[in-house]
């Protein structure tokens, strides 16, 4: 089970609506007269367990009073808000690999074992969610958290996806109306959102560990690898299937926006949609009968399978006994290395987590142990495993009112990983910077500005740390380029590392210098570390180090990009420098992209470096148009967004998409039409990213950019061809290419292997690499542009976009940088622009990590007292006293929280 939460705002009409939009056509089918639209449940949350029940189902106009926050006898559950911003529901979708629904499509027995694991899967996330959430209470600026006793959900069973293959999956709603402290009131929904985690990883694991479901794949025959989830015997024909499906979504996508643009402001009807179907399936697959019903789509689905080479396995005889399901056994499951791998893990990805982020990494270890056992028995496990994580963790802060859903548990090595860094760092920056006094530019036509020829001394003088920042376009390449050039004249060398192999070719290409990423140098020096990112390092053995990579007293190793550097690497990267005598610089803008993980090594170096050794770039010499490098700072900033706005908007450079249908049809026009090589794309998920990549391809086929004689398909089953615009995922030094590297292919053989041209010359690409590591690249995400410089520079801005993304993605371009936004005024725009630079989601380590928990908490309400039954009066009195510091109020606790799990009682970091 995998993907986000929806929080759902607006009316109850509009919300089934929502739904019954949401199901696709051929679902019509599997819904049977009398099942109703939804199931209905309700949790009570218990002293010892929760009680979770199942109501009578909800039919449409029960479903739509549920939403609105009414009872069964028509009663508002509290008070009910009434505008288009109520929040209604919070949703999260029970769902799993494509291979399982691909089985259920096939075997109807496998179909009713499925969909009964699904549902028991719902329920345990519903008993999670009463036993976890809270709610607010108190008046506005004196709120705490305290928990809810009672909540409801309704589930709405999906069997299709909207391009009509097998996805079967529950959407699970809990409603925003919530029992709790003697009345009604509002689920708090950012604990929701900071549970998503835990809810994923038992949702999966209760599907995949149980027995029933797993014995009806075993009764015919098939298998389940329990580390990827997937069937065996299903999982070669996923690419393909799922890539014809996505085709006739496209197809339909492609005509609904030609229709909005017909018609704008309105909206197209059932009718409509069901036309735009049968045309985009025919268009889709020219050579097959368009399915009239559900029964014929299933049939269709089984077909397709077959022509793809699908044979089921070999069940056993009738009457014979099933194999039995095989895995590991509970007892003999290491629940130490459980713990200290899932520790592991969540240090690899963040510095600070909570109890529902530990329970959700459990959940994974276990379905990925192979468990196979009774949902009881696997939750009295799963809950184990998280106590035992908990009580290696160290809160981050000493205050016990911490609400559970704050992220303030961190490990002893997270901290002691920080600690060392800034031990060394200091240590470092106590020797100061000497700027030198000989240090020339040799090369007469470079033009540096008067902080460019600072930075150049301070690099070719002395001192143990040095750190400089600039925005994007300030010259730092030239920079670094003159400083090579005067530590030569030195006797010492510059080597360059980056976070990221693309980017240290980059670097290598425009300097005329080797390059390397961090991750290489620190290898060469015996660093290692695994895909669970857990590092060691061999102190007894010598390691060969490469003549590149050898490091000499007074040699500069400077860090670029190094906002992006995450706290292992950069510790690594401290060590090889103290014990080789080298200087260390760091060279970034902590206003673009962060690392992916633990990072703020960029604001360590400036709060030890010295003041003579944190150097700005101050001027901006990229782009073309003065006035737009100006706003350019602004972005980089963060400040006078709406003013930033207005003046974007007033060049052109601001462009407003009625809907995404339209954005999308908009962005792959323009890519399409665009004569220029040097146009950039910019989208913030990998959904954008894959919708447009596939939806320009499909354009660019259609008016013979692309060459489809020959193709190769992709082990998730796109197809590629000559012409294509392609980007290598996955870093190969023997091959010579790096991950994010763009590429254009001019060759396919009929083997498979695949030759491409890009900035650093051809290379021929192995089938099997190409198959697997191979993706388009009309599109990229900000991580791929970060570094880049380019014509023009397109955003295709979202709900998720972020200041970060905006501000790297509006800055790649020399002479155009335009942001599209889905917004139906330009103050909806407008908003959604200033919301962009609002958002921040840069983890800079668990020091930072303790502020932001504690921030938390004054925003979101500490956690109160345990409340006494029935005494919701003596709770509030109790809130007001302590608010006041009277008398009489009690100490704090987490509700959440076992009064042997107090964190109080542990060493604390922070406030």
């Amino acid at each position: 089970m995998h993907g986000g939460i929806k929080v759902y705002r607006g009316s109850a009409k509009a919300a089934r609506n929502y739904v019954e939009a949401d199901r696709p056509r051929a679902d019509d089918y599997y819904l049977a007269e009398g099942t109703g639209l939804a199931e209905h449940y309700v949790a009570t949350a218990g002293a010892d367990a929760p009680s979770v029940r199942v109501e009578s189902a909800l039919d449409g106009d029960a479903y739509e009073a549920w939403v609105a926050g009414l009872d069964r006898t028509g009663r508002a559950k509290g008070r009910v808000r009434t505008d288009d911003q109520a929040v209604r529901f919070v949703e999260v979708v029970v769902n799993g690999p494509k291979t399982w629904s691909l089985a259920a499509a096939v075997h109807p027995e496998i179909a009713a074992a499925y969909e009964a694991a699904q549902d028991r899967a719902a329920g345990e996330i519903i008993g999670w969610l009463a036993a976890t959430a809270t709610t607010r209470v108190g008046p506005r600026g004196r709120q705490v958290q305290v928990p809810v006793e009672r909540i409801e959900a309704a589930t709405i069973r999906h069997y299709t996806s909207r391009a009509g293959d097998p996805h079967r999956h529950l959407h699970l709603q809990i409603n925003a109306r919530v029992w709790a402290a003697g009345k009604w009131r509002g689920i708090h929904t950012v604990g929701m959102r900071d549970s998503l985690e835990a809810i994923n990883g038992i949702g999966h694991a209760a599907v995949q560990c149980d027995p029933h479901f797993r014995q009806a794949l075993a009764g015919l025959g098939y298998t389940l690898d329990a580390e990827s989830a997937e069937i065996r015997e299903f999982a070669p024909y996923v690419g393909e299937f799922s890539d014809r499906a996505a085709q006739i979504d496209r197809n339909v996508s492609c005509y609904e926006a030609e229709w909005r643009t017909e018609y704008p402001g309105q909206e197209p009807g059932p009718r409509l949609r069901q036309t735009w179907d049968t045309r985009a399936w025919a268009h889709a697959r020219p050579d097959k009968v368009v399915p009239t019903d559900g029964t014929d789509l299933a049939r269709r689905w089984i077909e397709e399978l077959h022509e793809l080479g699908f044979h089921e396995p070999t069940a056993p005889d009738e009457g014979e006994q099933g194999p039995p399901v095989s895995g590991t056994r509970v007892g003999f499951l290491d629940r130490d290395d459980v713990v200290d791998m899932a520790l592991i893990r969540l240090g690899a990805r963040r510095s600070a987590w909570n109890a529902a982020d530990i329970r959700g990494q459990v959940e994974q270890a276990i379905a990925a142990a192979g468990i196979v056992t009774d949902p009881a028995v696997r939750r009295e496990l799963a809950e184990d495993l998280t106590a035992r994580a908990i009580e290696a963790c160290i809160p981050l802060l000493s205050r016990s009112d911490v609400p559970g859903h704050v992220r303030a548990l961190t490990s002893p090595r997270v901290l002691a990983v920080e600690a060392d860094l800034a031990t060394r760092l200091a240590s470092r920056a106590a020797t100061g910077a000497r700027p030198s006094e000989t240090a020339l530019v040799r090369d007469e036509s470079q033009v540096l500005d008067p902080m460019q020829r600072i930075v150049v001394t301070v690099l070719a003088g002395g001192g143990g740390l040095v750190v400089i920042e600039g925005a994007a376009g300030a010259g730092k390449t030239t920079t670094l380029a003159a400083a090579r050039d005067a530590l030569d004249g030195g006797g010492h060398q510059l080597v360059v590392v980056t976070p990221t192999l693309k980017a240290s070719q980059v670097a290598a290409r425009e300097l005329q210098t080797p390059a390397f990423s961090a991750a290489w140098l620190a290898h060469q020096y015996g660093f290692r570390w695994d895909n669970d990112g857990r590092w060691t390092r061999d102190v007894n053995s010598d390691p060969a180090v490469a003549a590149a990579a050898a490091l000499s007293p007074g040699d500069v190793l400077l860090v670029d990009e190094a906002g992006m550097l995450d706290q292992d690497t950069a510790h690594a990267l401290l060590q090889v420098a103290d014990e080789t005598g080298a200087r260390v610089a760091f060279m970034g803008d902590r206003h673009q992209l962060p690392a992916v993980g633990r990072g703020g090594v960029l604001d360590l170096a400036t709060r030890w470096a010295g003041p003579d050794a944190c150097l700005t770039l101050d001027a901006v010499h990229r782009f073309a148009d003065a006035e737009y490098a100006q706003l350019s700072l602004l972005m980089r900033s963060g400040e006078r967004s709406g003013e930033v706005f207005d003046r974007l908007h007033a060049r052109g450079e601001i462009r407003l998409h009625a809907t995404e249908v339209e954005q999308n049809h908009a962005l792959t026009d323009l890519v399409t039409d665009s004569q220029s090589e040097g146009l950039l794309l910019v989208a913030d998920t990998r959904v954008q990213v894959d919708l447009l990549n596939q939806s320009i391809r499909d354009r660019r086929l259609g008016v013979g950019q692309v060459d489809a004689t020959h193709s190769l398909r992709t082990s998730a089953g796109g197809r590629l061809s000559v012409g294509d615009r392609v980007m290598t995922r996955r870093n190969d030094r023997d091959l010579d290419i790096a991950n994010r590297e763009a590429w254009t292919i001019t060759q396919v053989t009929d083997d498979g292997a695949v030759t491409v041209t890009g900035r650093g010359g051809d290379r021929v690409l192995p089938a099997d690499y190409a198959r697997g590591h191979l993706a388009l690249a009309y599109a990229t995400t900000a991580y791929g542009a970060q570094g880049e410089t380019v014509t023009e520079a397109h955003l295709a801005v979202s709900d998720s976009t972020d200041a970060a993304s905006a501000y790297v993605a509006m800055t790649r371009g020399r002479t155009a940088n335009t942001a599209h936004l889905v917004a139906e005024t330009v103050e909806d725009a407008r908003r959604r622009w200033i919301d962009v630079f609002s958002r921040d989601r840069a983890d800079l380590g668990p020091t930072h990590a303790a502020t932001v928990a504690a921030d938390d908490i004054d925003r979101y309400g500490p956690a109160a007292p345990d409340p006494t039954p029935g005494a919701a009066a003596m709770l509030q009195a109790a809130i007001l006293r302590q608010h006041h510091g009277q008398p009489g109020a009690a100490a704090v606790r987490d509700p959440r929280r076992p009064a042997s799990e107090d964190p109080s009682r542990r060493r604390g970091v922070g406030r």
